[in-house]
């Protein structure tokens, strides 16, 4: 049972492209997800035998609580990133490097595993002539290059493609998995092999298949990864591709595993040991559904390379919006090109990567799935770690969120059920795979470690540094301007202002100093250059600041500040509330008054303070008696100059 607040108190980011339906962000997730059919019951045999069906059972009734914990955390937090966004949020930027690190290494293995997966599906169907593997990565690389060509377009273009793949292969699971059952039950199984595997299950057996089933879940947080492009409300949204994914995965994967291991002949499972799906097709249906099989696990899982795109897109926008990697990854070409709406920084160099992969290891797929296994549990821990700690720090967040999962107390803190034991089960899958799977776990310490070198090396001091770099301009009138310490206790106002502009600033700074009474304030004008503007806005409102504003206000004992720093104002305000004290922020109207909403809305969301939308065109009119002062200052320099 969930407890609901009331909706829309979350807003999340207006969205650059065009927003998503749920059933095409399902679509993006299923064709992940909805691979695992093919090979998880063939990798759990090994180590359970026959009973890999009650352990396929198992984790996907884990499913169940991972939902739980992923709309929790979307609700609380409506950000891009996943478990690198909840991270960064409740530990720190040092340990969010790490998981977003690990994030895109599980991003650019589940595109190479995908691709070369569908390439030696596709090459199944001319056994007496197997494919060499540069033939195997050639193939391999179409999709890699085509989804990144359609990425181009935007998430929305490719995601009609992928949810067309994601309905056929479901649809298909439906029905094999309808009619499998209809045909065991009717013309004979090997329904004892169920009950042999179960009683020659050992305890080291039992934990190594536990954590081998896991993998069959991969790609199960992608939609966290692109909350921020589904349609609002996005925790209504994320529920909805949450349900519709862990049904069908519900239904279809322990039906499809047990089929597969009561249905095969012993000589069949020997033949299709490693492809036990395309064995029940042709059990079922013959050569012509063998070859249909074969041709959906191809198109799925080239899909899931575009699942791939979708989730290191999100991801790396966002790191990049916070100065974690280079400004150029969020560079579009919509202004040359019109029709390109999405992310080419983002999606060429992802697609270079991973060919580059791709042509280096065609042949270690095997150990590369495990090095994705045990990057996605590393992700998924660290998304149920993040949102256990949002319980218990931030709970101006939790307070704003339209949803929560269940919770218990521990320790007099509300903790989250389905987060506490969801983030066990992982964790425990991931250090079993992590102590046994020696090779993969080498070349996975090897990749996760270039990828994190090349983001500290690019990270170090970009943004705690802007704050030092970037110094704060504070002026002290009336009894203050004299002073050459000035106080710090005062209560603090911020003002996210757009520009320079000496009537509109006289304005809302009169305004404020009305709205809060005669007692000293300090006022703080915060402007976030969003674009590489050379630092002009920062001298024009200094200059401004320094040269005439302070004549305005003469006898009003205050604090007027400026504060400019380079990023989105999503990004740096937050990190201004690290270094200074602040009681209100108040944002001015944009052009765009649902974006001004929304984006008041989410600082709310991420400062924990009141964040106040001022309409500019209801402010008072004319600075008053302080224009009359500013005046007789302007006059009084012309005269001196």
């Amino acid at each position: 049972m969930s407890v609901e607040t009331e909706p829309g108190k979350t807003a999340p980011l207006p969205a650059t492209h065009s927003q998503l339906g749920w059933y095409l962000a399902a679509g993006i997730v299923g064709a992940d997800i909805g691979t695992s059919v093919f090979y998880s019951t063939g990798i759990i045999m090994p180590h359970v035998g026959f009973a890999a069906p009650l352990f396929v059972l198992l984790v996907v009734l884990a499913l169940w609580l991972f939902k739980a914990t992923y709309q929790e955390g979307t609700s609380v937090s409506p950000l891009n990133g996943g478990a690198y966004t909840m991270v960064l949020q409740t530990v720190g930027r040092r340990a969010a490097l790490v998981v977003g690190s690990l994030t895109i290494l599980s991003y650019l293995a589940t595109a190479v595993v995908s691709a070369l997966s569908g390439s030696l599906y596709l090459s199944s169907l001319w056994p007496e002539s197997p494919w060499p593997l540069w033939q195997i990565a050639l193939v391999a690389a179409v999709p890699i290059v085509g989804f990144a060509m359609l990425n181009l377009f935007g998430l929305k273009e490719s995601a009609k493609l992928v949810f067309a793949i994601s309905a056929f292969h479901f649809a298909m699971l439906l029905v094999m998995d309808v009619w499998g059952l209809y045909v065991a039950l009717t013309q004979g199984a090997h329904w004892e092999r169920l009950a042999t595997g179960i009683g020659t299950i050992t305890p080291m057996g039992a934990l190594l298949g536990l954590a081998t089933a896991f993998l069959g879940i991969t790609g199960f947080e992608s939609a966290a990864q692109i909350v921020e492009e589904l349609e609002s409300p996005a925790w209504r949204s994320i529920q909805k591709v949450y349900l519709a994914i862990v049904l069908l995965v519900t239904f279809t994967s322990p039906i499809t595993s047990m089929l597969c291991i009561v249905m095969l002949s012993d000589a069949q499972l020997v033949t299709y040991k490693d492809n036990l799906l395309s064995g029940l097709a042709y059990v079922l249906g013959g050569q012509p559904l063998l070859v249909l099989l074969v041709m959906n696990a191809m198109l799925t899982l080239f899909a899931a390379v575009n699942t791939a795109f979708a989730g290191a897109t999100g991801l790396m926008t966002t790191m990049g919006k916070q100065g974690n990697l280079p400004p150029i990854v969020l560079h579009q070409w919509t202004k040359k090109i019109q029709s390109f709406k999405g992310y080419p920084y983002v999606a060429l160099p992802f697609m270079a990567l991973s060919t580059l992969m791709l042509v280096a290891l065609p042949g270690a797929v095997n150990q590369l799935g495990e090095v994705y296994g045990m990057a996605f549990l590393g992700v998924m821990v660290s998304y149920s770690v993040g949102v256990i700690l949002l319980r218990l720090y931030q709970p101006h967040k939790i307070a704003r969120s339209p949803y929560l999962a269940k919770s218990i107390k521990l320790i007099g803190k509300d903790i989250p059920i389905a987060a506490l034991v969801g983030g066990v089960l992982l964790f425990v899958a991931w250090g079993t795979l992590v102590l046994t799977a020696q090779h993969a776990r080498d070349l996975g310490v090897q990749l996760f470690l270039a990828v994190l070198l090349v983001m500290v090396f690019y990270r170090l001091g970009q943004v705690e540094g802007r704050m030092v770099k970037i110094p704060d301009l504070r002026l002290g009138l009336g009894r203050f301007r004299d002073q050459e310490v000035l106080p710090e206790s005062l209560p603090v106002y911020v003002v996210c202002t757009s520009g320079a502009h000496a009537a509109r600033l006289v304005t809302i700074i009169s305004y404020l100093l009305k709205k809060h009474g005669p007692d000293p304030v300090e006022i703080v004008l915060f402007h976030a250059e969003e674009k590489d503007a050379h630092g002009v806005v920062s001298e024009a409102l200094q200059r401004l600041v320094s040269q005439q504003l302070e004549d305005f206000f003469s006898d009003r004992d205050f604090i007027l500040t400026v504060k400019v720093l380079p990023g989105s104002l999503v990004e740096v305000l937050p990190e201004y509330k690290k270094v200074k004290s602040i009681d209100t922020v108040y944002i001015m109207t944009g052009r765009i008054a649902e974006r001004s909403a929304n984006l008041t809305n989410h600082l709310a969301n991420e400062l924990g303070l009141t964040v106040i939308l001022l309409d500019e065109r209801a402010l008072p009119k004319g600075p008053g008696a302080w224009f009359q002062q500013w005046v007789e200052g302007f006059r009084r320099r012309s005269r001196e100059d």
